[in-house]
């Protein structure tokens, strides 16, 4: 090999070596890598903060605290988020993470967030098309908010819960799997007083398969009121909006249900056992529910899929205004094919009208 030749080769051995190592090092780059948490402090090595600022994007994040009940308090503002990142937690029984009633706990900007098995006391902010999933964990507070405008909610197995208020603005909103996933405002033993109000402001709201909206009071006092507005509410598989008054020693009503999008729809298909239920499960009257749509498909009102207003002991049953274009109410006997055809035929039914006289039912 002459020298030039054997200067040319190494050179093409340096090039292709550095260009082999520069395609390892992405591919290496691609693969999630996992940073823990194992500092309770709001600053420092091992701290959430910290693991949060030197991890990349579609890391994950774990803690390594024990096995005892923790709590990171943080001191000097919210924890930023600016990348996707799954964040597991040991269990929302096991670790707390707080804002001390001073701060946002998460500011999230254009980031695909997952938190699972963790418990978050105080608001989160997300903006620029964030999305943001909860998995087994609790987002609490005493008044409760969310901002995320431009972004996805959702709640797998999760419970938002306020006690004063909850308000949550997303751009679509999932609650789904089982009765621990919740939307929840609670007024609770001990408290005299009407629970807080409870309001969604979203572009679509899923509740499906168990999980529920409601702002409770289980003391003295009303349940609060509900307020949904939304382009289009899906309610699948034993969903439940319910506004309600209970327990023993409680003697105020139901709350009121407003559900507030003229240009909107709802869609429960029959026999899913499905309800908006403003209820008083004492002797307070029942709520007043409220729906103004350009179209109600699907339930009916009677169970097990129900719009209803009424009071299970001694109090009055309250009223049900409809509001809406097209109302379309049915009864099939059982699941079956018959539902899923009678609920696609509407559908289609309505895409096809362009204008609807407006009507108002009043049940």
């Amino acid at each position: 090999m002459t020298k030039n030749n054997r200067k040319k080769a190494v050179a093409q051995a340096i090039s292709t070596a550095v260009a082999l190592g520069w395609v390892i090092m992405q591919v290496e780059s691609a693969q999630a890598a996992t940073f823990v948490v194992n500092n309770l402090n709001d600053s420092g090595v091992g701290s959430l903060r910290d693991t949060i600022n030197i991890a990349n994007s579609n890391d994950v994040v774990e803690f390594l605290l024990g096995s005892h009940p923790s709590t990171i308090n943080l001191t000097s503002g919210a924890v930023a988020i600016a990348k996707n990142l799954t964040i597991n937690g040991p269990g929302a029984n096991l670790l707390t993470i707080s804002g001390n009633n001073h701060f946002p706990v998460f500011d999230i900007s254009a980031a695909n967030v997952t938190f699972s098995g963790l418990a978050i006391a105080g608001n989160i902010n997300a903006y620029n098309s964030s999305n943001l999933t909860f998995i087994n964990s609790t987002i609490n507070g005493d008044n409760l908010k969310i901002d995320n405008p431009t972004g996805k909610l959702t709640l797998i197995n999760s419970t938002f819960k306020g006690k004063n208020s909850v308000n949550i603005n997303a751009n679509e909103v999932t609650v789904t799997n089982g009765s621990e996933s919740e939307v929840r405002d609670l007024s609770n033993t001990g408290h005299v007083g009407n629970a807080g109000n409870l309001t969604i402001s979203t572009g679509s709201l899923t509740i499906s398969n168990g999980a529920n909206i409601n702002s409770e009071q289980t003391s003295s006092g009303s349940a609060g009121n509900l307020i949904l507005k939304t382009d289009l509410l899906i309610l699948r598989s034993g969903a439940i909006i319910s506004p309600s008054a209970g327990g023993s020693n409680n003697f105020g009503g139901g709350g009121n249900i407003t559900i507030d999008f003229p240009n909107g729809f709802i869609i429960a298909p029959p026999n899913e056992s499905s309800a908006i239920a403003g209820d008083s499960n004492n002797s307070g009257a029942g709520g007043t529910v409220t729906i103004t749509a350009s179209g109600i498909i699907g339930t009916r009102v009677l169970e097990p899929s129900a719009i209803a207003a009424g009071s299970n002991n001694s109090g009055a049953g309250g009223n049900i205004t409809l509001t809406t274009d097209i109302l379309l109410l049915t009864r099939v006997p059982e699941p079956s094919a018959i539902a899923g055809s009678i609920l696609a035929c509407s559908l289609a039914w309505l895409a096809k009208r362009k204008q609807a006289a407006f009507h108002k039912a009043k049940i």
